[in-house]
C-alpha cells in the first residue's frame, strides 16, 4: 500500500515534464528571412524582387518570391505588358498554378509560392532598349548570374543571408 502512495507523485511529474517538452518543441518557431533586391535600367525600368524564405532548422522549407517590373510611361502600354507575361509565363510554366500574375497600368507583379522540392531563380531578368523594349530571362540554371534556390536546399539562416547579400540584396 505505501509503495503505489510513494509511485503517484515520480508519475505525476513525469508526466507534467512530458507535457513541457511538448509544448516546447510544438512552440518552436521556423525562421522566416525576407530578402529584397531593386535593379534599374535602362529607360527607367525598374525591377524589385522580394523573397521570404522559411528555414525549418537547416532547410528551407519554402519560400515566396514576388518580382515587381515597373515601366516607365513609354512602354506601359498593354502590348508591352502582355508580351512581358507571356515571356515570364514560357519561362515560369514549370511551377503551373503556384504562379500569380497581377497587371496594372505601369507595372507587372508576378508572386511565385515554392514548395516541395521546386527550384526558383533569382537575379535572371533584365531588360534591353534598342529600337523597343526587350525581356531577358536567363533561365540557365547553371549560369553564374543566376542565383538557383530549392526547397530543401541546406542552409542556416545566417549562410542564407550571406549568400543572397553577396549577390546584391538587402535581408533581415
Amino acid at each position: 500500500m505505501t509503495t503505489r502512495k510513494s509511485m503517484t507523485l515520480p508519475i505525476i511529474i513525469t508526466f507534467i515534464i512530458i507535457a513541457i517538452i511538448v509544448y516546447l518543441f510544438t512552440t518552436l518557431k521556423q525562421t522566416e528571412v525576407v530578402c529584397t533586391k531593386t535593379m534599374n535600367f535602362d529607360s527607367n525600368i525598374r525591377l524589385q524582387e522580394d523573397i521570404t524564405t522559411i528555414l525549418d532548422g537547416k532547410k528551407i522549407s519554402s519560400m515566396t518570391l514576388v518580382k515587381t517590373i515597373v515601366l516607365p510611361e513609354e512602354y506601359a502600354d498593354e502590348a508591352h505588358l502582355n508580351s512581358i507575361r507571356y515571356s515570364l509565363d514560357n519561362t515560369l510554366e514549370y511551377l503551373k498554378n503556384k504562379v500569380n500574375y497581377t497587371i496594372s497600368s505601369d507595372r507587372i507583379i508576378v508572386e511565385i509560392k515554392a514548395g516541395k522540392n521546386e527550384l526558383l531563380l533569382l537575379n535572371n531578368i533584365s531588360f534591353n532598349v534598342n529600337d523597343d523594349l526587350q525581356i531577358v530571362i536567363d533561365s540557365n540554371t547553371k549560369s553564374s548570374n543566376v542565383i538557383t534556390l530549392a526547397v530543401g536546399d541546406n542552409y542556416t539562416d545566417g549562410e542564407f543571408m550571406k549568400r543572397l547579400k553577396n549577390n546584391g540584396y538587402r535581408c533581415k
